[in-house]
């Protein structure tokens, strides 16, 4: 094929008209042509050939549209290319700009309705119908768990009040601050982990959550699904600590988040904004979360999260009953 280098083959059926788009509206030196009953890609330029295959991986897993993407000028490969030479960082300043994943709908339905849960919480609140989803408050401020509140409950049968505290929101900032915490953090870990084992970990750190800060100050009323976000969080920090090439998630979200539990635990919040926070619930859903993400790692589930940018890293676990 003279000059031309194979970058990716694609089946006779595979409908590359999208594709066919991006060569075209970013002027990229490739074509697509039918040889030996499949469609091959090729490109002139050898930077491409190396940059161009995480691109496609993702692409054809559903998580980014070509749309979307914008390539600087071509003579510009050929200089990163040079620069990949002497230096294997260079890729990253290629010019492909790939954006974070843009998950479909459909892929995340447990985190739309968690966080479809927490403005539903608020409303209730408005509405002073969150008596039955509450564990109420020990007023001596004793942890002698037979005489608690919390074990008054249980004993008639609210077990569900373990669980129903995250989703009560005592303000319209309080549930739209952990809504972007379960999109931003929990809709990557659900299409990788599958939503089974999503609402595993969702379904643990709640409760985790909410006894942590029972216990730690029950004479408090306390709710929200901050304790969830964090164990999101701590999962993350596991996940992005073992397998550095992980992206969906935003760099130095982590050590965002740590540093505002660090500084919520500190009492500042509290003292300057005059809110409650529920610290230990933070602490407890963290902890919950980075010990859960390990053992997850351990049972194997690791493996979709060390090829993030395959294809077959996603789909693989589609076709898993997981």
């Amino acid at each position: 094929m003279d000059d031309w280098i194979p970058v990716r083959e694609f089946p006779l059926n595979q409908d590359l008209a999208e594709l066919a788009q991006f060569i075209q509206r970013c002027r990229l030196p490739l074509r697509i042509s039918e040889v030996n009953n499949c469609q091959l890609l090729t490109t002139l330029d050898p930077a491409l050939h190396r940059l161009l295959p995480p691109l496609l991986d993702r692409w054809q897993a559903g998580e980014i549209s070509l749309a979307d993407i914008r390539v600087g000028p071509a003579a510009n490969l050929s200089e990163v290319d040079a620069a990949t030479e002497k230096d294997s960082g260079a890729a990253k300043r290629a010019p492909i700009a790939v954006p974070l994943p843009s998950w479909p709908l459909n892929r995340t339905p447990l985190c739309l309705v968690l966080i479809a849960l927490c403005f539903v919480g608020w409303l209730l609140l408005r509405e002073n119908l969150v008596q039955a989803l509450l564990i109420f408050p020990d007023r001596g401020g004793g942890l002698g768990l037979p005489q608690s509140t919390l074990a008054w409950h249980l004993e008639r049968g609210e077990y569900w009040r373990l669980w129903s505290p995250a989703m009560v929101h005592f303000s319209l900032p309080h549930a739209l601050f952990n809504a972007l915490g379960i999109w931003i953090l929990g809709r990557p870990l659900e299409v990788r982990a599958g939503t089974l084992t999503f609402a595993l970990l969702v379904g643990i750190s709640a409760p985790v959550s909410n006894l942590a800060q029972y216990f730690w100050a029950p004479e408090t009323l306390f709710g929200g699904m901050s304790g969830v976000v964090y164990a999101l969080v701590g999962s993350v920090a596991v996940l992005r600590y073992r397998y550095p090439q992980w992206r969906d998630v935003p760099s130095g979200l982590v050590v965002l988040a740590l540093a505002w539990l660090l500084l919520c635990a500190s009492g500042i919040v509290t003292w300057v904004f005059g809110v409650g926070v529920a610290n230990a619930a933070h602490i407890g859903g963290f902890i919950c979360g980075f010990l859960l993400a390990w053992l997850y790692i351990l049972a194997g589930g690791g493996r979709y999260f060390s090829a993030p940018q395959s294809a077959a890293a996603v789909d693989g676990k589609d076709t898993e009953n997981r």
